[in-house]
C-alpha cells in the first residue's frame, strides 16, 4: 500500500511541477507576446506621424521671397533689352564677316591687276579701286570698334 501512495504521491507531485512549469511558459510566453505586440504598435505609430519640422527654416524668407509686380517688370524690360542688343551685334558681327570677304576679293583682284600693268603708269580705274577698298577697310574698323551694349 505504502507503495501504491508512494506512485500517486509522486504523481501528483510531478503533475503540481508540471502545471507550475506550464503555468511559468504561459507567463513567458504572454510577456514575449505582449512586447512583441508593443514593439509593432510603435513602428506603426511612427511611420503613420509626419515627421517632425526642423528647429529653424533652411532659408530664410527674405532671401526666398519673390520681387514685386515692379521689379518684376524692369527685369522683363532689361531682359529685352539685352537680347536686342545681342541681336544687334549679331548683325553686327555678320555684316563685318561678310565686308571683310568683299575686302579679301577686291584687294586679291586689284593686286592680281597691279601685277599685270609691272612699271606703267596706274590707271585712274584701279585708283578709283583702291579708294573703293580704302573707304570699305575704314568702316570695317568702325564697326569692329562700335559696341552695342546697354547701360
Amino acid at each position: 500500500m505504502r507503495s501504491i501512495r508512494r506512485d500517486t504521491e509522486e504523481r501528483k507531485r510531478t503533475v503540481e511541477r508540471l502545471y507550475r512549469w506550464r503555468g511559468s511558459c504561459l507567463w513567458g510566453s504572454m510577456v514575449v507576446l505582449l512586447f512583441s505586440l508593443i514593439v509593432c504598435l510603435t513602428r506603426s505609430l511612427a511611420q503613420q506621424l509626419p515627421p517632425t519640422p526642423p528647429p529653424h527654416p533652411i532659408l530664410l524668407p527674405q532671401a526666398n521671397r519673390l520681387p514685386d509686380v515692379n521689379a518684376q517688370m524692369v527685369m522683363k524690360q532689361q531682359l529685352q533689352t539685352k537680347k536686342d542688343f545681342d541681336a544687334a551685334n549679331t548683325l553686327r558681327q555678320k555684316q563685318i564677316g561678310d565686308d571683310s570677304v568683299k575686302l579679301l576679293i577686291l584687294a586679291k583682284d586689284l593686286k592680281a591687276q597691279m601685277d599685270l600693268l609691272g612699271d606703267k603708269p596706274v590707271p585712274e580705274r584701279l585708283q578709283r579701286e583702291a579708294a573703293v577698298i580704302e573707304l570699305l577697310a575704314h568702316d570695317v574698323q568702325t564697326r569692329m570698334t562700335l559696341t552695342v551694349g546697354g547701360s
